[in-house]
């Protein structure tokens, strides 16, 4: 037989294609405990000012803001948001570096600065604060900070100094060490620091600080509350000083039911009792 005419044998047969129907399912895998996803779920921290700032820390106070119709106007990357005589500037950046501003504030005799990284809640405060401020503006002018109106909730919360006399500047430190508040006698002058390791944020009030801003800001520091973080977005250096618990935003109930339950909603309703979940202990540095 002429070899041009003779069939190649060495060439394995191919099989004939499966039909799509009868195709195999693909293989999904558990996410592994090192990749972003599996730790990528809501999380309770405790205390609140560790928890520090996410990438968008400036949506919430952005909101307050609007809602309250404070003008504004963009230049750049910053928003600027005015009333009256007071003028909020709102960074937007990608550089979480915690010496950047994040936040700053202007009054007739006063100015407020907030770093990057503080949290989210501490910039909402001061935002829901400014739109008080203003509006008690309308009836003249809003009384200046009082010293020892402010620290009050610190010494509550167990701050060390915070009770100390006020012929002197007064230095109160968290119970961790690791958050600080300077103040001068007079009260017209604040200095916050929180954390360390170049991952922390701080805040500076100067002036005639109104006494709701300077009340908000510093009553943040004693929130017993846990706050809502995805466990990626911790921070490395101050993780170990974190108390990380359930979701906060998800209740007792909807963590007791079963998945059928929650689907399930009102149409069948179950009570379950949930034992209540005992908060971690605090590690040491």
């Amino acid at each position: 037989m002429d070899s041009t005419t003779s069939p190649d044998r060495s060439a394995p047969a191919r099989r004939p294609r499966r039909p799509a129907e009868s195709e195999p399912r693909k293989r999904v895998t558990a996410p592994l405990p090192g990749s972003t996803w599996y730790h990528a779920k809501p999380v309770g921290v405790r205390p609140a000012y560790l928890a520090l700032g996410t990438y968008t820390s400036l949506v919430r106070a952005r909101r307050v803001l609007q809602a309250a119709s404070w003008t504004r106007t963009d230049q750049g990357k910053t928003a600027a948001f005015t009333s009256g005589d007071l003028r909020v500037l709102l960074h937007e950046s990608t550089d979480r570096s915690y010496q950047r501003e994040v936040l700053t504030a202007h009054g007739p005799s006063w100015r407020a600065v907030f770093s990057a990284q503080t949290p989210d809640e501490v910039l909402a405060s001061a935002a829901e604060a400014l739109v008080e401020v203003s509006s008690a503006s309308q009836d003249g002018t809003p009384d200046p900070a009082d010293r020892d109106n402010a620290l009050y909730c610190l010494a509550e919360a167990g701050w060390e100094g915070a009770d100390a006399p006020g012929d002197g500047i007064a230095r109160v430190t968290s119970p961790d060490r690791l958050a600080e508040v300077l103040c001068h006698p007079g009260g017209r002058a604040w200095l916050i620091t929180v954390g360390m390791d170049g991952e922390g944020w701080e805040a500076e009030l100067v002036g005639d600080c109104p006494e709701q801003l300077v009340e908000a800001v510093v009553g943040s520091l004693a929130a017993e509350s846990p706050v809502r973080r995805f466990s990626a977005d911790l921070p490395n250096a101050l993780r170990r000083f974190l108390d990380v618990g359930p979701d906060p935003d998800r209740t007792d109930t909807a963590r007791g039911l079963s998945p059928a339950a929650r689907v399930a909603g009102a149409a069948a309703p179950v009570v379950t009792h949930v034992p209540a979940v005992p908060a971690p202990a605090r590690r040491s540095r």
